[in-house]
């Protein structure tokens, strides 16, 4: 599950939190589409939304996905997928029902963190290195040249009503993986269950 984990989430998500002097190639209306951008992320205090997830090989994920703010998350994957991954807002709990198993990792020294506080800024905290409009849509792509996470993600958003729509990641080895949200519902009512790992008791623990 690591290398999905990390591709499906970290991945983009890093690309988003890390300090970037790539801005200086960025034009005025490219900042202010980042802007935007995250006015639109600091707009939603929750969400449920399906998603849909294609693998390098074609191999096909599905499931719904919740978030609320600040720092709760949850992925559930559809059958016969035995992943789920859960977000209390101090860690992050990647479940395998099949192996039995739990990996685990630090929210808060984990770049997820960035899309699910308040306060999202990617204009000045992004390592953004491109802002691109086509048919209807704005994608931001930004690259983390070096380190465990090393890869490309593009963001799709729609435009001018900014929604984020999908994501496609492009690893170190040039294999792209694509996640499409559908269904979006934003500021809804979660129970606070959904934020809690269940029967984590009866599986084996791990650390990243």
């Amino acid at each position: 599950m690591s290398r999905l984990f990390r591709l499906f989430v970290l991945v983009p998500l890093m690309a988003l939190a890390a300090v970037a002097n790539a801005h200086a190639a960025l034009s005025a209306r490219d900042i202010a589409d980042l802007k935007r951008v995250s006015d639109y992320l600091n707009s939603i205090s929750s969400l449920q939304a399906g998603f849909v997830q294609v693998g390098p090989n074609g191999e096909l994920d599905q499931g719904v996905v919740y978030a609320k703010k600040p720092g709760r998350m949850r992925f559930e994957y559809a059958p016969p997928s035995p992943y789920l991954i859960v977000s209390d807002g101090q860690t992050i709990a990647v479940s395998n029902s099949q192996l039995r198993t739990v990996d685990r990792y630090p929210l808060l020294e984990n770049p997820l963190s960035i899309i699910l506080k308040d306060g999202i800024d990617i204009a000045h905290d992004a390592n953004v290195v491109a802002v691109d409009h086509q048919s209807g849509t704005l994608r931001v792509t930004a690259r983390q040249d070096s380190g465990p996470l090393k890869g490309q993600v593009t963001l799709i958003f729609s435009d001018p009503a900014i929604e984020l729509r999908q994501w496609i990641i492009t690893d170190a080895q040039g294999l792209q993986t694509m996640i499409a949200l559908k269904n979006m519902k934003t500021q809804v009512q979660i129970d606070p269950s959904k934020f809690i790992l269940q029967d984590q008791n009866k599986f084996r623990r791990r650390q990243d």
